[in-house]
């Protein structure tokens, strides 16, 4: 059990809760998805009335992942879990969260909240029949359509500060942008691809920016596995993963940059949910109908001219346009 709050206040025993539930044995182990579940249970609390959230990260030792990812197992599900989990510190609203590997004490949880009445998403009957929406935008457009806001997401619970001192040793003077390359080819456990960037291009726009732009610095996010050697020899990139860092930290450090770029992935799915100005690529197309946004759009329904869906293949002139464009407009708004 964590607790995020670290003491009773006035505030916690006055809040109105809610309760999410992630559930491995249906749900991925993956950054994207659990971004996504995180927006979509900050909306649905919002819409109830909450103000505070409990998380439940529901794991069955003998049964830890589902049939779509066979390689998760009773043997690695726990380095697993450990890499992935600061993904679920990231809801403003988070109050604590509880993982439970007990499936009996899970189920007496459950008949006690269905009691006590508190609002839960998924609901109990959606929990039973293993069904969670937690990949579309259903929600978070509905509720911006409503509302013209989100509630959006913010840096892991505890990483903020670390991330701001960061910048101000390693980053100081310097427009930052983060950057994710994806590189499934070179995970440890490859998969979809056909979703990977091109690396070469991606070097080339980074040589091309050292030039041009000498004051910005590139800090490259993905596990340690995922990115090429040759960049750490760039002069205007830094790879927190080769100084020892985690997930945490860069996501917190994603949230403190100037603008996101990278392919469309689950730190492309932090930069979207914290209302990031950023550059997404190779947007599959088959997302479309969990987006609600039309192939070739540009924008998400509640993405501005400085958040901008690119649904190619990217290469290193696509990156230098939309970077140029996207630097001189987030620069000019620091400067108003």
């Amino acid at each position: 059990m964590i607790d995020t709050q670290g003491h009773a206040s006035i505030r916690e025993r006055a809040a109105k809760p809610m309760i999410g539930i992630y559930d491995f044995s249906y749900s991925p182990y993956a950054l994207g998805d659990a971004l996504t579940w995180t927006m979509n249970l900050n909306v649905t609390a919002a819409t109830k009335g909450c103000d505070a959230i409990d998380q439940y990260l529901v794991i069955n030792p003998s049964r830890p992942g589902s049939r779509h990812q066979p390689f998760v197992n009773e043997h690695n599900y726990v380095s697993i879990m450990d890499g992935l989990f600061p993904a679920f510190l990231c809801s403003p609203m988070l109050r604590s969260l509880k993982l439970i590997r007990q499936p009996f004490s899970f189920s007496m949880f459950l008949l006690r909240e269905l009691a006590r009445r508190r609002p839960m998403w998924p609901s109990l009957f959606g929990h039973l029949n293993r069904k969670l929406d937690f990949i579309s935008h259903r929600r978070i457009n509905a509720y911006h359509h409503r509302h013209g806001r989100l509630p959006w997401l913010t840096a892991p619970r505890g990483f903020g500060t670390w991330a701001d001192l960061f910048r101000r040793t390693h980053c100081a003077g310097r427009f930052v942008v983060a950057v994710n390359v994806r590189q499934g080819a070179l995970s440890l456990t490859p998969a979809n691809l056909y979703r990977d960037s091109p690396l070469p291009e991606w070097h080339a726009f980074f040589r091309r920016a050292a030039v041009r732009h000498p004051d910005v610095l590139f800090l490259i996010l993905g596990g340690y596995t995922e990115w090429d050697r040759e960049m750490i020899r760039l002069p205007n990139v830094l790879i927190p993963r080769a100084m020892g860092f985690g997930l945490g930290h860069e996501l917190a450090l994603l949230h403190r940059a100037n603008l996101f770029m990278g392919s469309s992935s689950g730190f492309a799915a932090m930069a979207t949910f914290c209302n990031k100005p950023y550059l997404i690529t190779n947007v599959q197309h088959l997302f479309s109908q969990y987006i609600g946004v039309p192939v070739g759009a540009r924008h998400y329904p509640f993405g501005n001219e400085n958040q901008i869906l690119y649904w190619e293949r990217e290469d290193q002139d696509v990156l230098a346009e939309h970077f140029e464009k996207l630097r001189d407009r987030v620069c000019g708004q620091l400067a108003a």
